[in-house]
């Protein structure tokens, strides 16, 4: 028993370390490039909640000129119990001209079944702006790890 032991707490030693290296390699504080990005969106309300969501975000970064625009679009689907976020969004890079990522991201989440047709719509509504923050925080962490990797020369 004593042996299981041993190796499992060697096992979970492992993990953290190789854990600790990556988040080491995603400092936000070295990433000057997220400073320089200007974000536009679609004027819907999940549109609008993932822009300000994201801009926070990037607002952490020492702020330069503007290389890069982010554009993105958020399309939404609802039943009776659920609803789904798509978001597709591109980076380009304005001085080379190119796009630098293009990617589409989707999220679900349910809210249970709500009696009335005001509370369904409330729920839906409330379910899609949760959506759309957690969308804005994983396209953060896409650019950190993007402009992190650049500039290591991965």
């Amino acid at each position: 028993m004593t042996g299981w032991i041993k190796y499992f707490g060697f096992a979970v030693m492992l993990f953290l370390i190789s854990g600790c290296s990556s988040v080491e390699r995603l400092n936000p504080d070295d990433v000057n490039a997220l400073g320089q990005i200007d974000v536009t969106t679609a004027s819907q309300r999940s549109d609008q909640i993932f822009r300000q969501n994201l801009n926070l975000l990037l607002a952490r970064h020492p702020q330069g000129d503007i290389r890069y625009r982010l554009t993105s679009s958020i399309s939404q689907n609802q039943s009776d119990t659920s609803t789904t976020v798509k978001l597709t969004y591109a980076l380009y890079d304005q001085k080379t001209g190119k796009t630098v990522i293009s990617e589409s991201l989707s999220l679900n989440a349910t809210f249970g079944a709500v009696s009335s047709l005001y509370g369904q719509d409330i729920a839906a509504t409330q379910a899609q702006e949760r959506l759309a923050k957690q969308l804005s925080e994983q396209v953060y962490m896409e650019l950190l790890a993007y402009f992190t990797n650049r500039d290591l020369g991965e």
